[in-house]
């Protein structure tokens, strides 16, 4: 037993839980998957549970930290360009990181009952990081006069929702080619409405 085999269990649940659901996936799945017995995840998680919500945590988080990797490399970038960067980044996490993406967009939307309360305390963490971000680019356009002097708040909310729905379009669309024209296209008409 060794961190090998963690990170083999992580890895083989995340993908199980986010194709299977989480009562759709047994640990005994998982650890065959592994080539371990049941009773081994136990040395390395409490329970099913455990094990769920610390691949849950850390799909999240990594999706959280390729956002923020972003911000640091915008500040040269006008407001418009990083704004759109941020649909852009998303686009890449959802191709490098399937299991992630899954996991994190399934359980978002479709939480186990018993874990909702535990999931959305994840979720508001991201959800204020990625908030501030937005934020720090808005206000940015407004100082260079290419967005108009309206409500941050607005325009972070409209922002949210044009990502929220572009979650879902990647995950409906097979072609990479429709997904683009719709996230340029959605783009597009938000920077119509923000800009001066």
């Amino acid at each position: 037993m060794n961190v090998l085999t963690r990170n083999k269990l992580k890895e083989v649940a995340m993908r199980l839980f986010g194709e299977k659901g989480y009562e759709g996936t047994a640990l005994s799945e998982i650890a065959k998957e592994v080539g371990v017995k049941t009773p081994a995840i136990y040395a390395f998680f409490e329970n099913k549970e455990d094990l769920f919500m610390t691949v849950f945590r850390e799909a999240m988080q990594s999706y959280n930290t390729y956002i923020q990797e972003l911000s640091e490399e915008q500040k040269v970038l006008s407001a418009q360009e990083s704004l759109r960067g941020i649909l852009s980044r998303q686009y890449e996490f959802y191709q490098k990181s399937p299991e992630a993406s899954k996991i994190v967009l399934r359980y978002v939307v479709f939480p186990p009952v018993f874990l909702k309360e535990t999931i959305e305390e994840a979720f508001l963490e991201s959800d204020a990081m990625l908030t501030k971000i937005i934020e720090q680019f808005i206000s940015k356009g407004m100082e260079e006069g290419v967005i108009r002097d309206q409500s941050v708040q607005l325009l972070v909310d409209a922002f949210l929702n044009l990502m929220d729905g572009l979650s879902m379009q990647y995950f409906y669309y097979t072609s990479k080619g429709i997904y683009e024209r719709k996230l340029n296209h959605a783009f597009e008409m938000y920077w119509k409405g923000a800009s001066s």
